[in-house]
């Protein structure tokens, strides 16, 4: 299911389901914590990486994350 959370970055004429699309944000908020988490362990100088890291992970999110919320909401609107 998250496999095919990345594979449909760009598709935005599909259908998912909600359960999918709260599954991915769950793996993906528990990533972003291990990454934060992660932080506490690297010594001072690397802190600001671990930071940038993880806004750039974050950033990378962002997309596939847009794109499921929209199959979701055509296949909400395609019920009606």
């Amino acid at each position: 299911m998250y496999l095919e959370y990345w594979k449909n970055i760009f598709n935005y004429k599909g259908t998912s389901k909600l359960s999918h699309l709260g599954v991915s944000i769950l793996i993906n908020i528990v990533i972003l914590f291990m990454i934060m988490l992660s932080g506490i362990f690297v010594p001072i100088k690397w802190e600001n990486t671990v930071v940038d890291i993880y806004y750039i992970v974050l950033l990378v999110m962002f997309l596939p994350t847009i794109s499921m919320m929209v199959r979701v909401v055509r296949s909400f609107t395609q019920k009606c």
